[in-house]
Parts: structure tokens; sequence; C-alpha cells
């Protein structure tokens, strides 16, 4: 049985960034979600697509996506950041979350993401 390929939604306000992360991701064989520059774009494709995994940056031009971490939690969907802030940039309850650092070294991404599925 052929399993699926797992969509990685992407949450990232920077342009050049975004666009490597989704053809890094896609080279590597995951189906991209995205970019969404935005909390707002984020939580509506959140909404409309089955999402096993996310990338997010932590901090988005107008506010954090915190209120996004906090949905993929609740919904159960593994997630990380990707930041130029480290975890002391966390809020409390999200101090459990991975945060990699910018710039990005995509063999220890994807490494990361296939590490939070489970089993």
């Amino acid at each position: 049985m052929t399993q699926s390929p797992l969509s990685v939604l992407i949450v990232e306000d920077e342009y050049l960034i975004a666009m490597d992360l989704e053809q890094e991701l896609a080279d590597r064989g995951f189906v991209t979600i995205g970019p969404a520059g935005s909390l707002q774009d984020a939580l509506g494709l959140l909404e409309s697509e089955e999402v096993h995994l996310a990338v997010l940056d932590m901090h988005l031009k107008a506010s954090d996506s915190f209120p996004l971490a906090r949905r993929l939690t609740e919904r159960g969907v593994p997630f990380l950041f990707l930041s130029g802030n480290d975890a002391s940039a966390l809020a409390p309850d999200l101090k459990f979350a991975r945060v990699l650092p910018k710039p990005v070294d995509y063999d220890v991404l994807e490494a990361e993401l296939r590490d939070l599925l489970p089993g």
C-alpha cells in the first residue's frame, strides 16, 4: 500500500524564504500548502486544507503565529517554528515547540519534520 505524501503548511512572510521553503520541501517529497504570509491566510488554509505538518515563522509582519500554533496543537497537527528568534521568544504555553534557526538547513528541517510524525 502506497502512503500518500505528507502535506506541510508553510507560514512565512518573507517572499524569497517562502518560495525557497516551498521548492525545497516539494523536492523532498512533501505536498506544500501555502505559503501563507499572514496569520489570517494561514488560519484560512488550515480550515480548507488537509494539513499533516506545519512550518511557522514565529513573527509575521502584522502579528506572531502563536494563535495558529495553538490551533494546530488543538487539532493534533505537529509543527515547528523556523525563526530568527530562539525558543526564549515563545509564548509560555508554546515552550514545548521546536525552534529551528534561520537561515534554514534543509536537511535538518526535513529530519525534524519527519521526526514530528507519530510512530
